[in-house]
């Protein structure tokens, strides 16, 4: 994968609520005005239920480690954290 020299490089995926390269990303029209979605979740929408319902458990699960991930380094001590660098 490539690295993405900046933030307008990328868009927030309002689906899976993470950044994606913006070749990867769609605009649509919601109840609430335009939102950006990656290809994987619309894809995945166009599937059947099961499939859906895969999908989202998925995500769900990838949400959870990240968030478990930025907790625990929320809460490292200044000396832990050099150790990652």
């Amino acid at each position: 994968m490539e690295k993405l020299n900046s933030m307008s490089e990328t868009l927030f995926c309002h689906c899976c609520r993470i950044h994606h390269p913006r070749a990867d990303m769609c605009r649509y029209l919601t109840r609430l005005g335009y939102r950006w979605r990656c290809r994987r979740s619309v894809e995945a929408a166009q599937g059947s239920v099961a499939d859906r319902d895969a999908f989202g458990r998925q995500q769900t699960q990838i949400n959870r480690d990240l968030a478990r991930d930025r907790a625990k380094r929320q809460f490292l001590s200044m000396q832990e954290r050099q150790l990652l660098l």
